[in-house]
This record gives C-alpha cells, sequence and structure tokens, in this order.
C-alpha cells in the first residue's frame, strides 16, 4: 500500500514528534537522576562532619562555685557535723552512707538516707559537694589551715561570727595567703581577745 503524500507528511510528523518526546524524556530522566546523584552527595558529605557519638549523660560541674564547699566524698566525720544545716545523728548517717557507697557521684543520692529530704537537700548543697572543693579538716589533721578553709569552717570557730569569717577570707585574698598565725592580728576588728579563743584551733600551712 503507498502513501500518498499528505499521509507521508503526516506520518513523517509523527515519528519526528515521537522521536524529539523520546529524547525530551531521556535529557529530564538524565537531570532527575544528577540531581538526585548531587544531593545524595551532599547527604554523605554533611553525615561525615557530623558527630554520631551517642550523647551520654553528664553532671554539670562549676569548678568556682564548687571550691568553697565541703566535698562529702573525701572529708571526715566531723566536718560532716560541721555543716549548719545538719543534726549529728544525720551527719553520721549522710557518712556513714558515703563510705557504704565509696563515694558518690551526684549529692540528690543522699536522698536515700534516712532523714534527708529535698528542703534539706537544697540547703546542703549549700556548703556541700561531691566534685571538686576541699575535704575540710581532713586535708590537713584536727586544725583548720586558714590558706585553705572557708567562711562556713570559720564561722564555726569560738567567737567568729560569720561577718568576722568573711574579713579574714577577704584578708587572705587580698595579701596572698597568710604566712603566720600573727597575721590575724592586722586584720581591722578582730580583737585579741577573739584571736585567743580559736587560736589553738588553726594553722598556717
Amino acid at each position: 500500500m503507498r502513501l500518498n503524500k499528505v499521509e507521508k507528511i503526516t506520518f513523517a510528523t509523527l515519528t519526528i514528534s515521537l522521536v524529539f518526546g523520546l529524547l525530551l524524556l531521556i535529557v529530564k530522566i538524565s537531570n532527575v537522576n544528577s540531581a538526585n546523584k548531587l544531593t545524595i552527595y551532599k547527604i554523605n558529605n554533611i553525615s561525615k562532619q557530623t558527630d554520631r557519638t551517642s550523647l551520654e549523660k553528664t553532671i554539670y560541674f562549676d569548678e568556682v562555685a564548687s571550691q568553697n564547699k565541703l566535698n562529702l566524698n573525701r572529708t571526715n566525720l566531723e566536718s560532716i557535723k560541721n555543716i549548719p544545716c545538719l543534726n549529728a545523728p544525720l551527719a553520721k548517717r549522710i557518712y556513714e552512707f558515703i563510705q557504704s557507697k565509696k563515694g558518690i557521684s551526684d549529692i540528690t543520692e543522699l536522698l536515700e538516707v534516712k532523714g534527708m529530704s529535698k528542703k534539706r537537700l537544697k540547703e546542703l548543697d549549700k556548703y556541700a559537694t561531691v566534685l571538686g572543693g576541699h575535704a575540710g579538716s581532713a586535708a590537713w589533721g584536727d586544725k583548720i589551715n586558714l590558706n585553705f578553709t572557708n567562711e562556713n569552717e570559720l564561722s564555726n570557730l569560738p567567737g567568729l561570727s560569720k561577718k568576722m569569717a568573711e574579713k579574714i577570707i577577704n584578708f587572705r585574698n587580698s595579701n596572698g595567703g597568710f604566712r603566720t598565725l600573727e597575721d590575724l592580728y592586722e586584720i581591722p576588728g578582730l580583737s585579741e581577745k577573739t584571736i585567743k579563743k580559736f587560736i589553738d584551733k588553726v594553722e598556717v600551712k
């Protein structure tokens, strides 16, 4: 069967349109594949740069805020008894609890101790820590070292108020520490009579 001129033109037009459509489809598929490959490449790059280490629970520790607190893991029973918000029986239970645990990592563990409430724990946190801090009298023996003590311990000494304890700490910080016990006599407002009340309980090292 022979095609007339019009049919030939129509057939040719349809063929060209079909071929052109296929070419456009191929180009579009190629562009999509290229875009997908680029997206995957970017994702892989981002993935390589991302820290994929699993997050672990950590305990926030403020070294500056804790330096003047009593470290319950390192101190002794007598120092714990001197904490203002604790009575002697509770102080003993806290000490024995920490000893049995061979140290604690979070002060909230003390809620397991009989007589310890959240309110009291909040108050205790002002004076004590389980990270950093100082060891109290356990660090230097029975006497308080004026170069390492804090206001709380000083205010527990005979004749010393918190205000005077603060003056002693300020004097120490301003003068680079105590060199001898005689330096106490240079502190304004601290009388010789008051010094005699606690002089045998302190030392300078």
